[in-house]
């Protein structure tokens, strides 16, 4: 009795840190309300914002509406979140030409476009369905994906720079990382940690490298490929520190 009374209990827990993520689903905009050019900084209402989220600038020109620059919170105090905003390079194309808008007054700062779509890295097969299938608001990209992109990037171990390309060739939002004993939620362009859910990892027995995906590592054969690091063979030793250190890991 006492048993089920646990289990009720830690599943009540989970469900109600998922419902506080859902919040980071919805297209969140605000109309800026102050810009700093020389400083690259902006400032608007934070309602519920983390520190760390990026997201971009919509600003509206005679006949339509152009994405002007990208933002990522700086701070949050007394309700008002300041910004740095830089160009936005998510979309270049080396045909078409970059918008050369500042923002302004007036315009819109958009967060949470894209984190309906996430990618979700687990250490075996049975804790990444068992996620996909508890998680219902975000539409997880197969790993498979994540797999055969990182065998096009180069490298054995998953690192920040390839993290956010990743995210970015597949317009994705949100990263998904199992630690030990958690769920780890990460803005997918700072990788900085928005939300945290608690999740019993102590039944993982073997994990799989660099995650699980069905896809194998490609050996190219190349001398390179010889001296790839292969850090995340311990998988929770290295996803643990690479939540922990974001952008600066390693």
């Amino acid at each position: 009795m006492l048993k089920k009374f646990l289990n009720l209990w830690i599943i009540a827990i989970f469900a109600s840190v998922i419902a506080g993520a859902n919040e980071l689903n919805q297209t969140l905009k605000i109309n800026i309300e102050d810009v700093d050019l020389q400083q690259k900084i902006l400032r608007f209402p934070a309602y519920d914002l983390k520190v760390g989220e990026t997201g971009f600038v919509v600003t509206k020109l005679t006949d339509y509406n152009v994405i002007s620059a990208k933002l990522q919170i700086e701070s949050i105090k007394d309700g008002v979140a300041l910004a740095k905003f830089g160009v936005f390079d998510m979309m270049k194309q080396k045909y078409l030409p970059t918008p050369r808008v500042d923002p302004k007054k007036g315009d819109m700062a958009v967060f949470r476009d894209l984190n309906n779509r996430a990618f979700l890295i687990a250490p075996d097969s049975a804790t990444y369905e068992k996620l996909r299938s508890q998680i219902s608001d975000v539409i997880f990209m197969n790993s498979d994906l994540l797999m055969g992109y990182l065998n096009d990037f180069g490298g054995f171990d998953p690192k920040p720079k390839f993290l956010k390309k990743a995210c970015e060739v597949y317009s994705v939002g949100l990263l998904y990382i199992v630690g030990t004993n958690n769920v780890n939620v990460l803005d997918c362009q700072s990788l900085v940690l928005l939300e945290k859910i608690a999740f019993d990892t102590s039944k993982v027995t073997s994990t799989m490298a660099p995650f699980f995906s069905r896809l194998e590592e490609v050996k190219t054969g190349s001398l390179a490929s010889l001296f790839y690091g292969k850090k995340s063979k311990n998988y929770f030793e290295y996803y643990d520190r690479l939540v922990q250190q974001g952008s600066n890991f390693k």
